[in-house]
């Protein structure tokens, strides 16, 4: 990837201001000089630098930025916003768009108010997260227009006009983007800022979700689609799309995907349609570059989301092309597409000898250890010893995302199921109705408790489950690099507030047996786990200790932004 240059400025003119940025700050700059009003996220990779970086812009303009304990209430906060007339943004990680789909499916019929952009972040080859869905289809799914950039100008360009295209069409407008779009540098041409609305509600307005009218608002919601098909033919919107090159070999790319292949471009005898407005397809700058080529090469990750589209349109326009990509078996459909990985692709496929240019190097921050000093060491050791001991018999662990995925590394090993953002508790509470005969303990993170792991905790007291449920809290959100989480007494804009105990949260929902815990007091965790091992019902215990590398500024700046 391109390093940054070492000037801040490279040019300025009539009000438009060249700078040089890296994705990241290019979002966030588009976001601010759009007039946004409010800002909400749930830290994971790619989205958390964008939303560090609003938060550090937002100190010199109007603009609220909050980690909310959740995406879906964070969409909920930035649809608030957005029905007061006012611009907003929720930003979420590709897993993180799975929180949202209930109140955005439903916000598509009735539809947004002021200019509502959802960032979407995806990973994909799965760098630092569950998995590597495609946040794409999930955008198609809710029938809301998508737009990538390829590089950080396009994305500057892309944030501002998705807050206009949403307030054309009253619809949230999905731009999406991965990692390694984020911390791309490139020059971008940044123009004077919007005007921000003042807020007022709309009481004329239907804001609320009747079954009644639900067939004739899809109805609505799919006019709209066809209209915003015929828009991204059009400007400005035709200008995020655009070809190159000639011959009878086609190549289709879109955002960070195009702008890999711009490092091997020209490539002879192929023409590169570089597409930015992804749903729906521009059909007419589509149709035009498929007609007269012999066959077309799709080039995505993950899913052949664009590749289906492509196809679907080929054949409604009687073209002869022939269409390679995923489901022929000509694109891998797994794993993401490095810089070698697309050399050997072009080679094989074009019949061209390329040279593989080097590609960042990965690590999986779940295949490392505990680090030095780590508040969760102590704990999970004393468990180690006592079981070894046999003091304690072994139990079902049951882990959660975050650091806790460590717990399948050495010297532990101890990890035993492990899935979703907030999932511990209620498989545990599934696994006890099984009759299995072990302990069950469920472990989770004090981020994750107030993300998802809140309402497991209520349907294992609602049920009494015989369960042992263990809360480590290490005051931060430590692998998206270091947030503020939720209950923890400051906010994202530095307000300091009142702290949420998750020990009082416990003791409020009935549970008789809850613990509150000194993460480095091994003796009194060895007390503790003896005797919750040693009766019957429903336990909690909060481990409490702040994680050593919390003030660290590096860390902080870094932002690993990896949800695990």
């Amino acid at each position: 990837m391109a390093n940054k240059p070492d000037m801040e400025s490279l040019s300025r003119d009539n009000g438009i201001r060249k700078e040089i940025l890296c994705g990241s700050e290019s979002i966030a700059r588009a976001v601010v000089d759009a007039g946004a009003a409010v800002v909400a996220s749930y830290p994971g990779g790619p989205v958390t630098r964008i939303v560090e970086n609003l938060i550090a812009l937002s100190a010199s303009c109007d603009l609220y930025v909050e980690w909310s304990n959740n995406e879906k209430v964070a969409f909920e906060v930035a649809l608030g916003c957005s029905l007061a007339g006012r611009r907003a943004v929720i930003a979420a990680k590709h897993v993180g768009i799975n929180h949202i789909l209930d109140p955005l499916m439903t916000v598509n019929l009735t539809g947004s108010g002021g200019g509502m952009v959802i960032l979407a972040g995806d990973d994909p080859g799965s760098y630092g997260s569950q998995n590597e869905q495609d946040s794409r289809l999930l955008g198609a799914f809710a029938e809301i227009p998508i737009l990538e950039p390829a590089t950080p100008d396009q994305g500057y360009r892309m944030t501002r006009q998705a807050f206009r295209l949403s307030e054309a069409y009253h619809l949230p407008v999905m731009v999406r983007f991965v990692a390694d779009y984020t911390a791309d540098h490139g020059p971008v041409a940044t123009a004077p800022p919007s005007r921000a609305s003042r807020a007022e509600f709309n009481r004329e307005m239907r804001w609320q979700a009747l079954p009644a009218l639900v067939v004739d608002d899809h109805a609505g919601l799919h006019k709209k689609l066809k209209q915003i098909c015929k828009s991204f033919d059009q400007p400005p919107y035709q200008s995020f799309n655009s070809s190159a090159g000639g011959g009878p070999t086609g190549i289709i790319a879109a955002g960070h995907m195009a702008a890999r292949l711009r490092a091997y471009a020209p490539l002879a005898d192929v023409r590169v349609f570089e597409l930015g407005t992804i749903f729906p397809l521009p059909k007419k700058q589509m149709t035009a570059f498929l007609t007269d080529l012999d066959r077309v090469y799709v080039l995505e990750e993950v899913e052949p989301f664009i590749e289906n589209q492509v196809r679907t349109l080929a054949q409604i326009q009687g073209l002869q092309v022939e269409i390679f990509g995923k489901t022929t078996g000509h694109v891998p459909w797994e794993g993401d597409i490095q810089l070698e990985k697309l050399a050997r692709l072009l080679t094989e496929q074009l019949g061209q000898s390329l040279t593989a240019l080097p590609a960042p190097k990965r690590t999986y921050p779940s295949l490392q250890p505990f680090g030095e000093g780590c508040s969760y060491t102590p704990f999970f050791k004393t468990l180690q010893q006592m079981i070894a001991e046999k003091s304690i018999p072994k139990p079902i662990v049951v882990g959660e995302t975050g650091c806790l995925v460590r717990l399948s590394n050495p010297p532990f090993e101890m990890l035993d199921v492990k899935y979703s953002m907030g999932s511990s508790i209620g498989i545990a509470c599934g696994l006890w109705h099984s009759g299995v005969d072990d302990r069950i303990l469920a472990v989770t993170g004090d981020s994750v408790f107030f993300h998802t792991a809140l309402n497991g905790l209520v349907n294992a007291a609602h049920h009494q489950a015989d369960i042992i449920v263990v809360i480590m809290d290490n005051e931060t959100v430590a692998l998206t690099g270091f947030q503020d989480r939720t209950g923890a007494g400051i906010t994202a804009m530095g307000e300091n507030v009142q702290p949420i105990y998750p020990e009082k949260v416990a003791a409020a929902m009935g549970i008789d047996t809850v613990y509150t815990l000194d993460a480095f007091d091994e003796k009194a965790i060895r007390s503790a786990l003896q005797q919750v091992f040693n009766q019957k019902g429903l336990s909690c215990m909060v481990v409490r200790g702040r994680c050593p590398h919390i003030e660290s500024k590096q860390c902080r700046v870094a932002g690993t932004t990896d949800k695990l």
